[in-house]
């Protein structure tokens, strides 16, 4: 029998010394942390939930236990701990007394290595499991040091509530990091997990307050604090309250958790310090346009040259119910307005239809069923391509679009990474241009990179481990001569408010800047790009309510300028670099902007992309034979002694008539001399329907609706454009088969048709209308 008990025990000897040299399964605990998610410098931006709805920061090996805390963790746990192997023999000898003595457990002589071992398996106080925790703590002892014994538990030490760990704790309590925690505050931690369901910050202040302050007296009492420190200490009060955790960021934050719980330390990009300024300034700008019925804003802030994003602010405040603030507007498809101009102006450029100087016509226009009108509702006749991108007139861009095509448009945005474009490019048609589809302003941060980066376009990113991300992974889809011309034109744009004198200033910040306002006023944009920053700004409702009061450069201009005039600038790089060797010089048209003709007296050399393809020659200046008083043409009919050549600026018809609207004068061609003996009594065009003087019936279709008239004009040859004007109001344009339906009232009518030679035929007549439905 004896044998058989000392075989049991040698059995039991040699498996504990198995299980002693057994290391401990990696990780220690296996504990569900926190996420914390932080900024570029480590500074903390928001903690979440574990899944057991509890605080417990993540273990960080660069994260040191401050000294205040570990000496007073050390004092009111544990005084031998920095000497014992994980069980003091003295405490238990003590502790066994005391509890004989009082015939109830009074002192559990656990040492906070025991504690640890205790802890990590959450086990329950009875006499067996605290021989099991003996015998870990001499385990522990033996394969960690002391250090990293203390930092496993004030890592999963409870702290009260539902806090875990003394970093959570220290947020919590004293709403700072445990590295700026006194020593008041820090013997304050230091008890709490002696007694954590009993001694809470929010009751029992008294009782916390005496274990503070004795545990603040056996500090001094060894030396580990000076009297006037003791003095101080005890003055300070106890926390009264559980302090929140900071959220910044909140709209990036809640993406980055919902897209990977998994990851518990999240590095980002962004700059806590920006981040919190730009939600400052978003929250105020949208506070004051609350006013006029815009409720929300979003915006976003990028490092120009590498992508990494410095702040994201989603919603003028997430905490906002009321506005549905929770909703990211970074990343919510809107109408693009007038935001994508910019890179049809570039590509055009590369293409060879336009250079800034170019002329583009901006005069009423029918495509089918579609007829663009710029804001205003107005035309100027004729504009330079950097005046119609400047002022963000709609038809320029339209007609432009049109001659660059649709599809190889919106495959460029495709290309770009749009990736909002869910229907195929005949679907948007024209439109595109104009507010027709729906971008992100993520997506639209990317173009405007795009251009400051001569053109190669890559993604942005806000967490750190995306940095190699753009490495050899950039599209180059525009030209860098294209680029800069384009930004050069954007600079030009007028600023808001005091704004519009940036030139005057001494520390001037030039930018290349857009505004986009959709259809209705529901979406407005701003978006601006330097060498340094790139900046975007949305303004409107998230419940899609449009506003008169919404416009690109009224409401999310002035906020695009505050943000950019509160970060930090690089006053040695102010503006882009113009490298000659993307360039090349070509002499244009001073007066067109097309490539010079031999009519053109008034050219220059201007810079384009050394890659463009070649610029149209000047279609607008024309040779013309004139009489010796250059009061008629002549032709090899008529022309006498004195006649000779000269060189006119001829622009069509619809421009012609839209400029004299305006007031403008131009010099026409004389008309031709009425003394030529060659007969020119025949004109080119003529009305075939109606005649002058008809009286027309317009009847009523099946649904009730006046029919329209159906006019028709023959032209010798088909070929030419014909201009159709109906009582002074222009109707558009026809080519090769001249037949227009004209909606019309009952009356009196004059129509006029007029080529672009100039000739002309112009009928008068009556219309009736059925009463009949």
């Amino acid at each position: 029998m004896n044998k058989t008990i000392k075989k049991v025990f040698v059995a039991l000897g040699v498996l504990l010394i198995i299980c002693f040299f057994i290391p401990f399964s990696s990780p220690f605990f296996e504990t569900d942390y926190s996420q914390i998610v932080k900024d570029k410098n480590g500074k903390v931006l928001r903690i979440f939930l574990n899944n057991n709805e509890q605080w417990c920061l993540p273990p960080e090996d660069t994260i040191k236990i401050p000294d205040k805390l570990k000496e007073s963790i050390i004092c009111f746990e544990d005084n031998y701990f920095k000497w014992h192997i994980g069980i003091n023999p003295v405490s238990i000898v003590r502790a066994t007394y005391q509890n004989i003595s009082e015939k109830h457990i009074v002192s559990g002589a656990s040492t906070i290595t025991m504690q640890l071992a205790r802890i990590r398996k959450h086990r329950k106080r009875t006499f067996f499991n605290k021989i099991i925790e003996m015998f870990e703590a001499l385990k522990i002892e033996f394969y960690y040091s002391k250090n990293k014994i203390l930092m496993l538990y004030l890592n999963h030490a409870p702290f009260g509530g539902n806090i875990k760990g003394y970093r959570a704790a220290s947020y919590r309590y004293f709403d700072k990091p445990a590295q700026k925690l006194s020593w008041a505050e820090a013997s304050t931690l230091a008890v709490l997990p002696n007694a954590p369901g009993l001694v809470s910050p929010s009751k029992n202040q008294k009782k916390l307050k005496e274990k503070r302050n004795s545990l603040l007296k056996k500090l001094f009492k060894k030396n580990k604090i000076n009297k006037k420190t003791l003095e101080l200490a005890l003055l300070e009060p106890i926390p009264l309250k559980v302090h929140r955790f900071k959220i910044i960021a909140p709209h990036l934050t809640q993406k980055i958790h919902s897209n990977n719980k998994s990851k518990k330390i999240v590095k980002t990009t962004i700059d806590a310090d920006i981040q919190e300024y730009t939600e400052i300034l978003c929250k105020q700008h949208i506070a004051f346009l609350q006013r006029q019925g815009i409720r929300n804003g979003a915006a976003l802030v990028i490092e120009t040259q590498t992508g990494k994003v410095r702040a994201y602010v989603g919603s003028q405040d997430y905490f906002d119910f009321d506005s549905q603030g929770q909703v990211d507007g970074v990343n919510a498809p809107r109408s693009s307005g007038s935001i994508l101009k910019p890179f049809l102006y570039a590509l055009s450029i590369d293409e060879g239809i336009i250079i800034p100087q170019t002329l583009i016509k901006d005069v009423p226009t029918y495509f089918d069923a579609f007829s663009p009108h710029n804001a205003d509702k107005k035309f100027i006749g004729i504009v330079s391509a950097k005046e119609a991108l400047v002022h963000s007139l709609n038809v320029p861009a339209v007609r432009l679009l049109n001659t660059y095509g649709v599809y190889r448009f919106y495959s460029f945005l495709k290309y770009a990474g749009i990736t909002t474009l869910f229907r195929p490019a005949d679907d948007y048609g024209l439109p595109l241009i104009i507010g027709g589809a729906e971008v992100t302003m993520w997506d639209m941060v990317k173009l405007f990179r795009g251009l400051a980066k001569n053109g190669k376009i890559n993604n942005s990113y806000y967490l750190k481990k995306d940095s190699t991300i753009n490495k050899n992974n950039s599209l180059q889809l525009i030209s860098p001569g294209a680029c800069y011309l384009t930004l050069e034109m954007l600079k030009e744009l007028k600023r808001p408010g005091a704004e519009y004198y940036w030139q005057q200033y001494h520390n001037q910040k030039p930018i290349a800047w857009k505004t986009g306002t959709s259809y209705g006023h529901k979406d407005a944009w701003a978006v601006g790009v330097t060498p340094q920053w790139t900046i975007a700004v949305w303004t409107g409702n998230f419940t899609g309510e449009g506003n008169v009061n919404n416009a690109g450069a009224k409401s999310a201009g002035p906020l695009l300028f505050d943000i950019l005039n509160s970060l930090p600038h690089n006053n040695r790089i102010k503006w882009f670099t113009k490298n000659e060797i993307d360039f090349k010089t070509i002499k244009v048209c001073k007066e067109t902007g097309f490539l010079a003709g031999p009519y053109c007296d008034n050219t220059e050399m201007v810079y384009v992309p050394e890659n463009m393809k070649p610029l149209k020659l000047c279609p607008y200046h024309k040779n013309i034979f004139v009489d010796k008083d250059e009061e008629y043409t002549v032709c090899s009919w008529c022309w006498e002694k004195g006649f000779h050549e000269k060189h006119y600026l001829n622009y069509p018809v619809d421009v012609l008539y839209q400029l004299k609207k305006r007031g403008q004068t131009i010099e026409n061609i004389p008309t031709h001399n009425p003394k030529c003996n060659k007969k020119q009594s025949s004109k080119p065009l003529s009305f075939i329907y109606p005649r002058n003087n008809a009286r027309i019936w317009i009847p009523r279709d099946f649904n009730g609706k006046h029919q329209k008239l159906i006019a028709r004009v023959a032209h010798k040859m088909s070929e030419k454009t014909v201009f159709w004007y109906i009582d002074d109001i222009y109707l558009g344009s026809t080519s090769d088969k001249h037949v227009k339906a004209i909606d019309i009232n009952k009356g009196w009518h004059n129509l006029l048709v007029t080529d672009e030679d100039g000739y002309k035929d112009k009928i008068r007549f009556y219309v009736n209308v059925s009463n009949k439905k």
